[in-house]
Order: structure tokens, then sequence, then C-alpha cells
């Protein structure tokens, strides 16, 4: 045995105190076992809220007013206030929202304050804008989407939704639960104009009318000596029938008349122009939301309980349907946890048992479970407060092969000792203590690989700390139960073999062949490749940096495509219909059904094309507007159908005919909604924004690949100007008594609300839809003057049509236009578009519109702040990595030539990706950062023995070739159980493993690759440093002897 070995220590103490190894083990689990009960669980992980939003409603009937009246004036108003980021204004015909992000580490509190207070000091809003609202922005996520559906009046529908909707808010769980498509009720007058004038009435009578009658008023109290009453008249009509019976006018010869002898009226729906439809029937929804706090688990299956129970009190006729449940990625995620768990735990303790002991495996497979009970803790609230997520789990998955490592190494070191000096419970000291500085090194340098990963800029870094944050916790606690629990619980294990019958004795019979087997591989394959090798060194480098070379270039060839973010198939496809702004109303609807009514065809299409038995698509929702529709298709399990949500919205796309008044059709199917292509164009000047957009889209037209170009300058409305002409000012008109009796017509005139149960009904004054649809009922419009005379308005007024914009968009007080595309990742890259815009066109158009500023958003301004921050933070973390070698090596040298395995990963992580058939992204370059810190730990196994040897005085070949030997099972065991780990995910298809994948590809892979210069060229170089100190010896010997006169023979 080692005499420089401790006995005392705390891995000695925790070996000579199997209690306290026992006690620490079980106070973990039961403190994980607790945080487990209370962690919350979210879909994906909520980032701290960053804007306030200030919106003011103006119904101005144009955006440019809003922009001017509304917009200008609170972005002037915010000049001089702290912590603001960006200021983005978005204006239309209802008004204007000004969005305020604050800068980081500011506080959102503050800024509220402050921009209210500078929001409240304007002074000159327009009278007829209401109170600007100041809200920040909340934290909430989509739980689950109801819908209810069937072919009965949509009254019916909302009376059903309204009836739900109360039994969900009455689970003290469920506190949001908005409506998707629900009609606000509204009383509809239809005034006939002929009547009214027979009647010498006006619009405004009617209005001031309905008001006087139509009311609940309070009109004070009388108070006597027996109690107080309250005096009110409760005259407020509600009903279709009461409004009908309402007196507008009592004639001289004593008739009254009623509204229902001038009017039209009905209890109806307001005309917002949305028509929803759920599989061809009308529908309403809800969508159920949580606040951060809250469990998605829990609250997904409370809904799920409300909403099956109410189903069974439906009438016939009416349907109900849950999707969109944003529970099951968690679900599947954890299910995935825990499938990759079992199998990794399977094929590690297999492996184990195989080379070492089938009762070390079990005690380094309990370790397992410890650590990640551990993580828990570090992960509750009384610590970090994470949740448990997307991301970290995904943490928790890839971290299931790397924990193992340095309990697979004390394991191996222990039985290694064990088997040379006997089984005592200081050969089991020995045995940890020999390998406790180089694993925990080896852990502590994985550690700031996986934290140097919260370093990384941009909402995706801030996400993805999570994942690091969870990996870390683990190997913390892996560190914690390699060290101190599992030495004690292997001190009092029989690693002997034992006389055995039955199973035992087969499995010893297959383990003695396995292990002679490896013996035969070290000694007799490994040996002598490894003596081959140090022959040959400088033809191996040679060989290695040409294979670098080789996939570097396939990189730079494009064999091996890169994306920022890969396309991540999903369980939905999503159809977006733009159609041009005169199609009307019934053109929308009618085009927009033959698309719906594809499904069908599809359907049996792909059935018979695959003998498939059940339906790939699921569900259609359809939701139209005046000039626009979206469908929402829900597919089946990628388990139940061969074929990809993209190849399935291609194939939908080719069927569909060229549709009248279309203006873009796009077929959406990544899990990730951002465009792959976004930019910006922002001046001050509107004429340059317009014509760099008109090159700018003319440019990506013909970009292949680029598909469903959009800009926000396209979303247009026709205008129809009116001014007062000469005939109308000598007539005593004014424009603004012009416009208000139009108004009165063609926009309406809410004359009241009032309130039925916990929704508003407004009473709406107006002309018939069939007066006021054309340009000529608009000409042909009566104009009252002011003697009651009444004319046409093309009489009195100019009239002139144009087109304005429905939306104007402003970036840090100037006007911007957002051009956004998709592009079709399999034929071109979005990052290879973007940098050729960027070298060729974009240099063109500012050279041509001085004031034009092209900024890149979405996407690639999140690819752009990464991809920034990333070099920094290899940067940081190969110096971390660096001092962590350092230390333990006491050399400066050394630790270099262990990061020289770091390239060789990731050219093994590159291997790996041609091998899958996968493109880098961003995804990919996560695994690989963390793989920095992985890759070196066998290493600086091997060179912490190789310097033990020199230190016993063996040479440097003898010590180079014991060290391999030594540490070969440790290496394969560690690498084995570290890729093992990842292989039942790599070979996964679910939507959920799509984004684990690329980093699992860059981790297993790469470490695979990494074990192969472990073992062969880190010798090789250290051999070649060999070589370097003894030419730098003899020259400098020789320089001595010549100095001294003494010949080079004689020394």
């Amino acid at each position: 045995m080692d005499n420089n070995l401790k006995t005392h220590g705390v891995i000695a103490w925790f070996v000579h105190n199997p209690v306290a190894a026992n006690l620490l083990m079980v106070l973990i689990i039961v403190a994980g076992g607790f945080s487990v009960i209370q962690s919350r669980v979210e879909s994906f992980p909520s980032l701290p809220p960053t804007n306030i939003t200030v919106s003011v409603e103006y119904q101005s009937g144009s955006a440019r007013s809003a922009e001017e009246s509304i917009a200008i004036k609170i972005e002037d108003s915010l000049l001089g206030v702290e912590g603001i980021k960006q200021i983005h204004s978005s204006s239309n015909s209802d008004g204007a929202t000004v969005t305020i992000t604050k800068s980081s580490g500011y506080s959102l509190d503050k800024l509220q304050q402050d921009v209210k207070s500078a929001v409240d000091a304007i002074g000159d809003l327009p009278s007829e804008a209401k109170k600007p609202v100041i809200t920040r922005q909340a934290d909430l996520e989509e739980v689950v989407s109801i819908n209810l559906f069937g072919d009965v009046p949509i009254g019916a529908l909302q009376r059903y939704l309204d009836e739900l909707r109360h039994k969900l808010l009455n689970s003290p769980l469920i506190q949001k639960v908005d409506y998707i498509g629900r009609k606000s009720q509204q009383v509809s007058i239809e005034i006939d104009e002929a009547k009214l004038q027979a009647f010498s009435l006006t619009m405004e009578q009617i209005v001031s009318q309905i008001r006087a009658e139509s009311l609940t008023q309070t009109a004070g109290q009388l108070k006597g000596s027996q109690g107080t009453l309250v005096l009110k008249a409760d005259q407020q009509h509600r009903s279709a029938k009461e409004f009908a019976s309402l007196p507008v006018k009592r004639t001289a010869t004593g008739q009254t008349i009623l509204l229902s002898d001038v009017a039209h009226i009905e209890l109806g729906f307001d005309d917002d122009g949305i028509i929803t439809r759920y599989n061809g029937h009308p529908s309403v929804g809800l969508t159920v939301k949580m606040y951060g706090q809250s469990n998605i688990n829990q609250l997904a299956q409370k809904t799920k309980s409300i909403v099956d129970a109410y189903q069974l009190t439906l009438p016939n006729g009416i349907h109900l349907t849950q999707w969109n449940d944003q529970s099951e990625p968690i679900k599947n995620r954890l299910s995935l946890l825990l499938k990759n768990s079992a199998q990794g735990i399977a094929l590690v303790v297999i492996l184990l048992a195989l080379l070492l002991n089938i009762r070390v495996a079990f005690w380094v497979a309990v370790g397992l479970p410890v650590t990640f009970a551990g993580a828990m803790v570090l992960m509750g609230d009384s610590f970090f407060g994470l949740t448990l997520n997307e991301l970290t789990t995904f943490g928790f998955i890839m971290a299931l092969g790397i924990v193992v490592d340095d309990a697979v190494v004390i394991g191996e070191s222990i039985y290694e000792q064990r088997e040379k000096h006997g089984a005592s419970v200081e050969s089991t000291i020995a045995g940890a203590q020999k390998v406790a500085t180089p694993t925990t090194f080896g852990v502590l340098t994985t550690i700031v690989a996986f934290m140097s990963l919260s370093l990384v800029e941009g909402e995706l870094g801030k996400i993805f700390a999570q994942f690091a944050m969870a990996a870390t916790f683990c190997l913390i606690f892996s560190l914690i139960e390699s060290k101190l629990i599992l030495p004690a619980h292997l001190a009092r294990v029989r690693m002997e073999p034992t006389s055995a019958r039955g199973i035992p004795a087969v499995w010893h019979y297959i383990q003695q062949r396995v292990l002679r087997g490896f013996k035969y591989i070290t000694w007799h394959l490994y040996k002598p490749c490894l003596q081959l090798v140090l022959r040959y060194r400088y033809a191996v480098i040679g060989l290695f940096v040409s294979l670098c070379i080789l996939i570097g270039g396939s990189l730079i060839t494009g064999k091996l495509k890169s994306v920022f973010f890969p396309e991540i198939s999903n369980n939905f496809i999503t159809i977006e219909l733009a159609f041009e702004d005169d199609a009307g109303y019934g053109l929308v609807q009618r085009e927009t059904l033959k698309v719906e009514q594809m499904a069908a065809s599809l359907n049996d299409s792909l059935m018979s094309e695959y003998a498939l038995s059940v339906p790939p698509i699921q569900s259609v929702l359809v939701e139209t507007t005046n000039n626009s529709s979206q469908i929402i298709v829900g597919l089946s399990s990628n388990t139940q159908r061969p074929i990809s949500a993209g190849a399935i919205a291609k194939e939908w796309q080719s069927m569909i005919p060229i549709l009248e008044g279309i203006d873009s059709a796009n077929f959406l199917a990544d899990m990730i909604s951002d465009k792959a292509i976004s930019i910006e164009l922002r001046s001050q000047n509107q004429a340059t924004i317009s014509n760099a957009t008109r090159e700018l889209t003319h440019h990506l037209n013909n970009v292949q690949g680029v598909h469903g170009i959009k800009s926000s300058l396209v979303n247009t409305q026709a205008q129809v100007d009116i001014k007062v002409n000469e005939m109308g000012l000598t007539m005593g008109l004014t424009t603004s008594n012009l416009l208000q009796q139009l108004n009165m017509v063609y926009q309406g005139y809410e004359v009241q609300q009032f309130q039925e149960g916990s929704h508003e009904i407004k009473v709406k004054i107006q002309y018939p839809q069939s007066k006021r649809q054309t340009l000529d009922n608009l000409k042909y419009a009566q104009i009252r003057l002011s003697n009651d005379k009444l004319v046409p308005l093309n009489a009195v007024a100019n009239i002139s049509t144009r087109y304005v914009s429905k939306n104007i968009e402003r970036m840090n007080r100037n006007r911007v236009n957002v051009i956004t595309a998709d592009v079709d990742k399999t034929a071109a890259s979005p990052e290879e578009i973007i940098d050729k815009l960027d070298s060729d066109l974009f240099k063109s158009l500012q050279n041509k519109y001085r004031d034009l500023n092209i900024v890149l958003s979405g996407q690639q301004q999140e690819q752009e702040q990464i991809s920034n921050s990333l070099y920094s933070v290899f940067a940081i973390a190969l110096i971390g990595i660096y001092a962590l070698l350092a230390i333990p090596l006491n050399s400066y040298f050394q630790p270099l030539l262990i990061m020289c395995t770091i390239p060789f990963g990731i050219v093994g992580a590159l291997m790996g990706h041609l091998i899958q058939g996968i493109p880098i992204s961003i995804l990919s370059l996560f695994g690989m950062l963390a793989l920095t810190g992985v890759v070196v730990n066998d290493s600086l196994l091997l060179i912490s023995r190789f310097n033990t040897k020199i230190m016993s005085g063996d040479t440097v070949y003898e010590a180079l070739i014991e060290s391999g030997t030594g540490r070969l099972r440790a290496i394969v065991l560690t690498s084995a159980t570290t890729y093992f780990g990842l292989v039942p995910l790599l070979s996964e298809t679910s939507p959920q493993a799509q984004f684990l994948i690329p980093a699992a590809t860059s981790m297993g892979y790469g470490i695979l690759f990494a074990t192969v210069i472990t073992l062969l060229l880190v010798p090789v170089l250290l051999m070649v440093q060999q070589d370097i100190k003894q030419l730098y010896h003899n020259i400098i010997t020789q320089r001595s002897a010549s100095f001294t006169g003494v010949k080079k023979n004689e020394i």
C-alpha cells in the first residue's frame, strides 16, 4: 500500500463512521423528497418581467392621428427618465400603445412610478382620448385551451361557456380564465331614415330620448322615524321588446311615437367580423392561464376534472374539447427523464457489474437518486428557487451520464486497491484517496464549464442558465456522494468471488469471461497500439491534425450545415392567410373554407399512403376576420404518424388552388414561432422606409428558400378623405359637424351600457348595414343643415380615397418597418442569407439612403447577442479550467496538454452531428461548452497517474505505458457510462427530445472521441514534451561544453 496516503481525513472519517454516511444519505433523500413535493412545475422557465405598457384608447379613425396625438407625446414625456433601454410604440385607428423596456438591473417598480409621473404630466392629449392605462408586464403562462362547439346559435354556446368559466374560477387553484372568440351582446337600434324624416326626428333626438327614458338613478333618501327609504328610478331597458316600446316623441295630436316606429331593434352580438369554427362547427373558447407561483400540472389536472364533469351535463349537439395542454410537454420531459434514468442506470450497472463487481455497481447506481435529491434541495425556494421545467429537467438528463463518473473512478480505484492489498478498511480509504484529488478537480472543471453557460447574454442565455444550474447542482452532490458516502458503503461490501450456484454462478462465469476479454484488450491490443503511436508520435499528431482540418472543412464547405436554432417539429400546424384590403368579408370566409375543407381529403390521402389507423389531422380550429384567417391544426402524436408536421404542411400547401384575393399564405409547423429573418428599417422619413422596403422585399423574393415575406408597411387600408366644399361652407357646415353626422351613420353611436350578470351589454344606434356598405351610400348620405334641410354629402363635400397604414410602428422615436420571412432550412441557411445581405444589400441601401438605419431583430438579434458573448464565455471557461487543472498537477504546462483534448472533443461533436444528420445549432454549441469541462477529466486521471509513476522513478516511456494500461478501465468506464447515459436520449423521436438531441450529440460523441484522444494522443503529447525537454537539455549541455572548451564526446 502507498505509504504516502493518509489514513485520516474526511474520507477516512466517514469510512470509519458508516452511520454518519448513512444518515447523510437519508437526510439528502428526505430533504430532496420534500423539495419535490413542494416544487413548482411550469412548462418553460419564466423570466422576470421587463416591460411597462402605456395604452390610450382614442377612436380617431386614423393611425397617423393616434401617432401624432398620443404616441409621440408619450415618447417625448419619457425623455430624461432613467432606466429605459428601449421604447416601442404602435398606433392604429383605435389608439396607441407604448411599450417601455427597462435597462438590465434597473427596478421595474421604480421605472413604473417614473413612467406614471411622466405620463400624468402630459397636458395636451386629445379630449376625446381616454385616460392612459399604465400596466406592467404580467407573469402569465397559458395552461390549456378549451373549445365549446356545435351547430346551435352562438348565444346558446356562450351561455354554456359562461357557466363553465364560472365553475373554473370557483376553484381556488384557477385564478385567470380568458375568453376566445366570445362576442359581446349588443342591443342594435337600426334607424330608418325615411321614417325619421316623416316624424321630423333626428338621430340626436333619438339618442337623447333613450338616455332620458332608459336609466337607473337615485334621487336621494326619505328619512323618517321608521327608517330610511332610498328614492330610485329603475327604468333601465334590457330587452329588444322594452326598447321597442320606448316613447321618442309625442305629436301635437297626442300620438306617441315609439322607438319601434322609426327603427328595427334586436338583441344580438357586436359585429366585430370575427368568426370561430372548430372542426367545421361554430365555436367559442376559453384559455386557462396561471401566474408565476402556480403549478402547471395541478392547474391542468384540476381544469381537466372540471371540464370532464361539465361535459356530462351538456345537451346533445354541443361538444367540449381541450387542446394545447402546456402541461403535456413537461410531463413528457419528466417521463423522458425517468425513462432515460432507468435505461441509463441499467446500462451503467451492467457495465460496472461486468468489469468490476455487481455490488460496486449497485452502490454506484444508488448515488444517482442521492445526487438528484440533493440537486432538488438546492433548486427549492429555500435556496435558488428554480422550478421543474423543460430546461431544468434537461439539465438532469444531461447530467445523468456525467454524475456517475467520479463515483465510477472511486469505485474502480477501491476495487483495484482491494484486489492488490486485501479487503480491509484501510484499502478502501487508500483506494478512494488515490483518486480523490483528480476526481474532485475534474468535477470542478465540469462545474466551471456548465456555470459559464449562465454568462451567455440574451433571453436564450438566461433560459439556458437554469439548465446549467440544475446540472451544476447534480455535480455538487455527486462530489459529496462519491467522496463521503460511497467509500463508507464499499468498505463493507464483499468484493471477493465466492462459490455460487445457479444464476450467480452463471453471472460469475460471464463476468470472468468479460474480464479476461478486457485484460486481453488491455495487454494485447491497447498496449501494442500505445507503443506504436509513441514510436511514431509525430506522424500521429499529423494524423489527428489532418482529421481536425477534414471535419472543420465539412463545416466550411456546407456539408455540415449550421443554423441558429434547429427546426423542431410540432404537433400543431398554423396556417396564416392574409387577404387584400378590398377582398370583402364574404370572400375571406369562402376562400378560407376551401383551405379548411382540404383537411378531410388530406387525412384520407395520408392514412391510405402510410396505412395509418389514427387520422394524422385530429382537429381544425379556424378564426376569420374581415381580411385574414388563422387555422390551427392539431395533429396526432408523433408516435402515431411516420410523417412530420412540416411534411404534412407542405403537402397541404401543394393541394391548395390559387385563392382569390389572397395576399399571403404561410404554413408554420416549427415549434419555434419566431421568423427566421426579421429586419427593422428605421428612419424619420417615411419615404425612405417605403423605398428601402420595396428594394429589400424585391431582393428577398429572389432568394432561394425564402418564403412568407411580410412587411408591416403592406398592412394598409383604404381611407376616404372628406372635406367641406365651398357650397357646404356657404350653407354653414363645419368639418366637425359634418364628421359628427357621418360618425352617427357609419360608426354608430353607443347610447349607453348596462350590466347583465358579469357582462356589459352595449346599446348602439346606427343605420342599417345595407345603407352603409358602398361608396355610393356615402356619396348620397343625407346631411342635415342648420335649418334642418337635408342635402346629399357629395353636394357639400369633396370625397377622395387613398391607402393609409393600419398600424404605425415606432422604435426609439423613429418610424420603423419590420420585414419578416421564413426560410426553408433544408434549402438555405438564415445565417448565410443575412451575412450576404449585410455585406451587399444593406451597405448599398445605407449609402443610398443616408438617414436609414437597418437593425436585425428577432432570431438574428438574439443570435448576435449570444454569438458576441460566447467568445468571452468560452475564454472564461478555458481560464477557469486551466486554473483548476494547474492546481492539482502543480504544473503550468501539463494543463495545456490536457486542454488539447478540448478541440478534439469538439471535432468529435462535429462528427456526431454528421453521423446523426443534424445541423450545428446554438443548442449544439451549448453542449460543446459543457463538453469542455467533461473531456479533460480522463486526461487529468491519466496524467495524475503518470506523475505518480515519474516520482516513483519510472522512465517517461515506462510511466506512459503503465499509466495508460493502469487507467484504461477507469477511463473506458467513465466515458462509456457518460455515453450510455445519453444513448436513450439520442434515439428519442418525441418533440420534447428534439431540444436536447443537439446538445446530447455534442456531449456523447465529443466524449467518445476525446476518450481516444486521452488514451492515445495525450501520451504522445507527453512524449513530445519529453523530446522538447531532452532537446533543450542537449542544446544547453552542448553550449556549456563549448563554453568550457570540452568536446562533445567527452561529456
